[in-house]
């Protein structure tokens, strides 16, 4: 066990301990604030505080940890050891900056608590992150520096540890919030469909439409066999993500009644791994969004913990808040849906800590470091370069490699052949890196 001082302890400290130590390091803790107990202690040991206790290994703190509530934080860079750190510290602590406040910063997602410009639809722009403004967006740095904390606890205490967090090692998330391109809605809504696609003159969607309604082709935006199959046989985790709500007429999804659409979540289920989208209704009221896990849960007779945010995460301390209540959630939401990279700066699972409320939460987070909508845009050769490189970071770090797609990129049609294409390229090539 190792044996920590602080002059006082907080949630804040707690929790990055239990985040270095405990989650990625599997090493027992007991922090204190005896000055006697640490000096009498012959086991490991290291202080963090403002000065040292006497000789020991020792780490200054900045002041983070020990405040309450949100500062206006001015951070300035440097570098050590070709890696760029922040939060400056004295020459006596054993790192010349408090490592301990900087990964705190970093995954509680301080910056997004504090006044921001922000998008049309209220996300906080990868652009407005401390980690683009300094270049580090494509590097998980907590881990880096987690890695140099791990070397010099074994040079200084002995202490035998090596990064280890049991994430898995790579997924792919498919979102399926418009499940079907024409059938297994209202009926007045698939009109409509039909009926906009008339009067813009989308003449083969208006043909390929009719031929669904016949039964001659299946839906585009059903995953066909070709796709299952392949997703079956990669050695990657594979996980979906439905819609489950009672407003779906109003956002253009299947309605939860449709008992084709149960059954099709029920095989899915038999297979891959599924989660939930809640509905924009779900995010706000609590309520609902318990209604839409339990229901979804009963459907396939089994608690339903994963949960992805189709629009991404907008204001984290809303978006977050419902999850929070349910115990043991997983959420795939923490990325940046038009930016390569690592939103909380790590690509290892973590949990959320909750600046509203000070209080260190039961929700787990998977990052993402690609969107699909990124995807889509990006010269292929690029992407696969991106993808090989974070590939290489997760199996360096020990961490998790996810990607995030929606079901329509892999419609079947001469209207789609590029695009579906591009995708199975992508998989492809990520699944030869396992």
């Amino acid at each position: 066990m190792i044996l920590i001082y602080c002059t006082k302890t907080s949630p804040r400290i707690e929790y990055v301990f239990d985040h270095i130590l405990k989650l990625t390091l599997h090493q027992k803790f007991y922090i204190t604030n005896s000055k006697p107990e640490f000096i009498d202690y012959r086991g490991y040991k290291f202080s963090y505080a403002s000065a040292p206790v006497s000789n020991e290994l020792f780490f200054q703190s900045y002041g983070l940890l020990e405040e309450t509530g949100l500062n206006n934080l001015i951070i300035k860079t440097f570098e050590w050891e070709n890696i760029k750190c922040f939060f400056k510290v004295g020459k006596k602590s054993a790192i010349p900056f408090d490592i301990f406040s900087a990964i705190f910063f970093l995954l509680s997602r301080y910056e997004e608590y504090m006044p921001h410009s922000s998008d049309n639809l209220s996300h906080f722009s990868y652009q407005e992150s401390f980690a683009y403004k300094e270049n580090f967006l494509e590097t998980p740095i907590i881990d880096i520096w987690i890695e140099k904390l791990v070397s010099i606890l074994k040079n200084t205490i002995n202490l035998k540890c090596k990064i280890d967090s049991n994430n898995e090692k790579a997924s792919i998330i498919i979102s399926s919030q418009h499940t079907y391109k024409y059938t297994n809605k209202y009926p007045f809504e698939s009109y409509m469909i039909w009926f906009k696609n008339l009067i813009n003159l989308n003449l083969w969607e208006v043909i390929e439409h009719f031929f669904v309604f016949l039964k001659i082709i299946p839906d585009p935006w059903e995953i066909d066999n070709h796709i299952k199959n392949l997703l079956i046989s990669l050695k990657i985790k594979v996980l979906f993500f439905f819609p489950f709500s009672s407003n779906s007429f109003f956002n253009n999804e299947t309605p939860k009644t449709n008992e084709y659409f149960k059954t099709y979540i029920k095989d899915f289920f038999d297979i891959f791994k599924i989660g939930l989208l809640p509905s924009n209704n779900a995010i706000k009221k609590l309520e609902t969004f318990e209604l839409e896990n339990s229901n979804i849960s009963n459907l396939v007779h089994t608690k339903i913990n994963g949960i992805l945010l189709k629009d991404g995460l907008n204001k984290i301390s809303e978006d977050y808040k419902n999850l929070i209540s349910m115990d043991e959630a997983k959420d795939f939401s923490m990325g940046y849906i038009d930016a390569f990279g690592y939103r909380a700066s790590t690509c290892m699972s973590f949990f959320f800590y909750d600046l509203s409320s000070e209080t260190k939460t039961s929700l787990n987070v998977t990052p993402f470091c690609a969107h699909q909508r990124l995807i889509e845009s990006t010269n292929l050769n690029k992407v696969i370069d991106k993808i090989q490189n974070f590939n290489e970071i997760s199996k360096k770090y020990s961490g998790c490699f996810s990607i995030i797609l929606n079901n329509e990129i892999f419609e079947k049609s001469v209207k789609n052949s590029k695009r579906r294409s591009h995708f199975l390229s992508v998989i492809e090539t990520l699944s030869n890196l396992i």
